[in-house]
């Protein structure tokens, strides 16, 4: 089999999908699965019946991977908390997560080890999700003792991606909300990982060259794209590229990745690294910029995806797109198969799969090949991936968002290469900054200008007739 990890995400995804909509006990199908297990290994290899059975196997893998990320340890916080329950806890853990200050309100998650409720106290674990409702300096891996009530979060409305299963996909179950100072006990010592530490040090470093030299929204813009830090972007800009479809060029996602892969492979071939050294170092140096941007699940996608495919060179196999795809859906799957109701999942992997689908056979089918003249060729090609990522995403962007936004297919033409420069102006200005701050201001006009050509074109072309309409 020339594509054996498709076949296998296949039917692991779908033993996914049927454990989220058929109830069934964990246990049974543990047994179930078993049998399979003890069958196939009788079977002969390459045999239909043991290719049946594997396939089996691997759908209630799928079913079984599912339950078990429903199952919470008997340690686990939730487990100590009841419904509707107003009791004051105490709370001692250590701040997991960088702390988000957004309109005066600070967000972190919140790793615990021991909770207290009327003079009992037990060890226990799970993360938390903190809302203090003033600035308060915090930093990860800060020990805490917390204390406040603690709620359940619920979904707003009925749709797979409400609040409650949002948290959910994060493992986190409950919401801690602090009001007065006087709840938070701070404790000694550091209870995070110190390379964690250290990312967020430098990114917060990053951050503030990008905001020393550039205005309030086109430096808001910039820490987005190359930093994903979003909090301070007017929503009325979040709103305009939603409405373009170009909303994507705003998160660290695949497009970062890629630009960051390339540039570091480029420069490393410059300087006459050997083919193996240049694709460790890429490597490390991608799973280094996961972790400096809060390794965010659309980092961690892109980056497993990078990962995927520059392992397959540094094997010395060309590597295969569907395979490579497959691979990677099927590594996030087996880590959390929750991820596979993320709209952000989906749109990752189907875009990607929708041009390399769609894109070779309307290039053969508009004979783009034929055309002379280069430019008008350029824009054909840019037209026609644009137009299958597009074409691939466009019912889940309709079932998920009540949009149709045909302008996309224009917008991600004029605006992605653009966005492009401005990556690479954005991640020239940080490290000139970092190294020697002067140089910075060299980088900081263009990059400003691009970002309010970027902006312009943006609104002009929402305002076209039948830019966008809503179901």
């Amino acid at each position: 089999m020339k594509t054996p990890f498709v076949a296998l995400t296949v039917f692991y995804c779908l033993g996914i999908i049927l454990a989220e909509f058929i109830p069934a006990n964990f246990w049974l199908i543990m047994a179930v699965g078993a049998i399979i297990f003890f069958a196939a290994s009788l079977s002969k290899a390459k045999n239909y019946i043991f290719l049946v059975l594997l396939s089996f196997l691997v759908l209630f893998l799928g079913i079984l991977s599912l339950k078990n990320s429903y199952r919470l340890p008997k340690c686990h916080i939730s487990n100590f908390v009841y419904y509707k329950n107003n009791s004051f806890y105490s709370l001692s853990g250590s701040i997991d997560s960088q702390p988000v200050l957004n309109n005066n309100r600070l967000w972190f998650s919140f790793r615990t080890q021991e909770i207290q409720v009327n003079k009992l106290k037990w060890h226990c674990c799970g993360q938390v999700l903190v809302k203090i409702d003033f600035p308060q300096e915090l930093n990860y891996g800060d020990n805490l003792t917390l204390l406040g009530n603690l709620t359940r979060p619920y979904n707003f409305n009925s749709t797979r991606q409400g609040y409650k299963d949002f948290l959910a996909r994060q493992g986190i179950h409950l919401i801690m909300r602090i009001k007065d100072p006087r709840q938070i006990i701070r404790r000694s010592g550091f209870g995070g990982s110190r390379l964690i530490g250290a990312s967020f040090w430098l990114r917060s470093k990053m951050e503030e060259v990008v905001n020393h030299n550039l205005p309030d929204l086109p430096a808001s813009i910039l820490s987005a794209m190359i930093l994903g830090q979003r909090r301070n972007i007017p929503w009325v800009v979040n709103d305009s590229m939603i409405k373009s479809g170009t909303v994507h060029i705003l998160v660290v996602s695949g497009f970062n990745v890629g630009i960051v892969a390339f540039s570091i492979n480029l420069l490393l071939k410059i300087l006459r690294i050997a083919r193996k050294g240049r694709i460790i170092l890429t490597i490390i140096c991608l799973l280094a910029y996961c972790l400096i941007t809060g390794s965010s699940n659309p980092v961690i996608r892109a980056t497993v995806m990078g990962i995927v495919f520059l392992a397959a060179y540094l094997l010395k196999r060309d590597p295969d797109i569907y395979n490579s795809l497959a691979g990677a859906a099927l590594f996030i799957l087996i880590i959390n198969p929750r991820q596979l109701f993320d709209v952000g999942f989906q749109l990752s992997f189907i875009s990607v799969l929708a041009i390399v689908y769609l894109y070779p056979r309307l290039k053969a089918l508009t004979h783009l090949e034929n055309y002379k003249n280069k430019v008008w060729k350029f824009i054909g090609e840019g037209f026609l991936v644009s137009f299958s990522a597009w074409l691939g995403t466009l019912w889940i962007i309709v079932f998920n968002f009540r949009i149709i936004a045909p302008v996309t297919i224009l917008a991600n033409i004029l605006i992605v290469p653009l966005a492009t420069v401005i990556t690479l102006c954005g991640f020239t200005l940080v490290l000139s900054g970092l190294i020697y701050p002067h140089l910075a201001s060299l980088f900081s006009a263009p990059a400003s200008a691009l970002i309010t050509l970027l902006l312009n074109i943006n609104c002009a072309v929402i305002r076209l007739p039948l830019a966008y309409f809503y179901l």
